[in-house]
């Protein structure tokens, strides 16, 4: 069963970042984000590196909210359904070796400055928000 819901979550993970590109990609709002997007490598770069912080800020809320509640003995989510979020949903729709190999390809274009700016943005932002989500999630509920 735990098998079924990581792949369950994984669908919908993969499916969130399959739209997450073509909207950053081939919709009108490619247009306008335009401008912020070259600096991570255009519009397919940008959709990774949203995709990447929105996980690490949502697995920062995640995690804050079940450590939370699991120190006063309650339980927020079957360990089944947090197992489908944690790996199956997040985890696809994060995507680790799409952000190194973006960055592998503006390296090898000669545009380091990009590729560091967009492993920095992704790395260290990513950290960050799972920080703040973490310690948000701390404030409210304590």
């Amino acid at each position: 069963m735990n098998l079924f819901a990581v792949a369950i979550g994984g669908g919908l993970g993969a499916l969130c970042r399959y739209g997450l590109t073509l909207l950053c990609t081939q919709t009108p709002l490619s247009k306008f984000i335009a401008g912020v997007s070259h600096l991570v490598g255009g519009g397919a770069s940008f959709a990774t590196t949203i995709a990447n912080l929105c996980g690490c800020l949502l697995l920062g809320m995640l995690y804050q909210w079940g450590e939370t509640l699991a120190s006063v003995g309650d339980s927020p989510l079957s360990p089944r359904m947090m197992l489908a979020i944690r790996v199956g949903v997040l985890g696809s729709l994060t995507t680790f070796s799409t952000l190194v190999g973006d960055a592998a390809v503006l390296g090898s274009e000669g545009r380091t400055t990009m590729s560091l700016t967009l492993m920095s943005v992704n790395l260290i932002g990513g950290w960050a928000l799972f920080l703040i989500a973490a310690a948000s999630v701390r404030g409210v509920l304590s």
